[in-house]
């Protein structure tokens, strides 16, 4: 059957918490019958609208995930890393050994990205210090991670090992589209409960934004608009 593309990413949002409806009962079942048990976070701007989406089903809390990609000094458009919010570094080893970047330059694009994520963190009025929040907000919860979708992975890689390191219950990742290849990687990673993927693409070339109908950037004014008017999103 072929693929209808998503009128928009809240809409996304509600047809992943549809997918889980239909084929994960024992989910559902414990979703509806108590949502304070789990916590999901959205990956801005565009996991947002998303989150909006997934959580008014389950009348589910969420917060924002403050995760950047670590610049590749000559083409910004790619990345060779992220950072989270509370610090942690993930690397691409495999293509930062192909792109020979100095180390100046690595120093360089790590400490811009961070102070991109403290520019963030102040736009969305949070504290720089979030690591106390982190551990009672993550312990033994049932986490789901959401984004509008997924193309190498790496963002939402770094944000799967900064939840680990606060001990969830378990993790769920939710995304409207990625291609099978970054499914697959993800999948191996342990300690991942279920991904849940609504459009999943088996090609070599992949958009995100292929899967919607009406694709544009988020802008801050209106991920600050969503959170200001949300019934979930944890303030």
């Amino acid at each position: 059957m072929k693929f209808k593309r998503y009128e928009s990413r809240y809409q996304a949002g509600e047809t992943l918490a549809e997918l889980i409806c239909e084929s994960y009962k024992d989910l559902e079942e414990r979703l509806y019958e108590d949502s304070d048990r789990f916590l999901c976070f959205a990956i801005p701007n565009g996991g947002i609208p998303v989150a909006e989406g997934f959580c008014s089903e389950f009348r589910m809390k969420y917060d924002i995930m403050i995760v950047r990609k670590i610049k590749i000094p000559y083409n910004t458009e790619a990345g060779f890393g992220s950072i989270t919010t509370d610090g942690s570094i993930l690397i691409n080893k495999p293509l930062l050994a192909q792109i020979h970047l100095s180390k100046d330059q690595i120093e360089k694009s790590i400490s811009f990205t961070k102070k991109e994520i403290k520019n963030r963190l102040e736009l969305y009025r949070k504290s720089e210090n979030l690591q106390e929040f982190y551990q009672k907000a993550i312990f033994n919860k049932e986490i789901f991670m959401i984004d509008d979708g997924l193309a190498s992975g790496y963002t939402m890689l770094a944000g799967i090992e900064m939840v680990h390191n606060y001990h969830p219950k378990s993790i769920y990742i939710a995304i409207p589209t990625a291609p099978l290849h970054t499914i697959q990687k993800i999948k191996t990673i342990s300690y991942i409960n279920e991904i849940f993927c609504s459009n999943i693409r088996d090609v070599w070339r992949f958009a995100v934004a292929d899967a919607y109908q009406n694709w544009y950037d988020i802008s801050e004014n209106e991920v600050l608009d969503i959170l200001s008017a949300s019934k979930y999103y944890t303030r």
